[in-house]
């Protein structure tokens, strides 16, 4: 006997019920658990095999999105790579560059393309990109190092003048 007065529970199986009777009343309780409104194993067994059939296209669709979300990235890191290096660029580069990431822009927004053409624009226009910045990079080097060798040459001079005095 228990502290609630059950003296037995009977089941393993929760399909069946629960049947308990209490101590000393001797009354007897079944409990009953029946599904309410739940799927039935066809029903299960269909969503599956749907499931299934879709999951191409959904990969499909979660891989346009990912090559969606990295294009637009790029499109808009280069954007700003432009402004910074504006000074070394040439203007029909600076163009170029702009109308490519237009076009990049238009694959993004085309419904009808897939995550591999996507794909194939975000990197014509990344290897561009990396080209361009490359030799901007290398004229603004250029043009740093330009100006400091011409203030700092002097003072080289003076150093190699040097002498110790002891």
């Amino acid at each position: 006997t228990s502290v609630t007065g059950v003296q037995d529970v009977c089941s393993s199986d929760l399909s069946s019920g629960i049947n308990a009777e209490y101590g000393g009343t001797g009354k007897e309780q079944q409990i009953s658990i029946q599904s309410s409104g739940g799927l039935s194993n066809d029903q299960i067994e269909n969503m599956v095999r749907e499931a299934e059939k879709y999951a191409e296209e959904d990969k499909k669709r979660r891989d346009r999105v990912e090559m969606r979300n990295q294009a637009e990235a790029i499109a808009n890191d280069t954007e700003s790579k432009i402004d910074e290096f504006r000074d070394q660029l040439d203007q029909s580069e600076v163009d170029n560059m702009k109308a490519n990431i237009g076009e990049l822009r238009d694959v993004i927004a085309d419904d009808n393309k897939e995550g591999e053409e996507i794909r194939e624009k975000m990197n014509e226009v990344q290897q561009q990109s990396l080209k361009l910045f490359e030799m901007a990079y290398k004229k603004k080097m250029a043009s740093e190092s330009g100006s400091e060798g011409s203030g700092s040459g002097s003072e080289q001079q003076t150093d190699a003048e040097y002498k110790d005095a002891k």
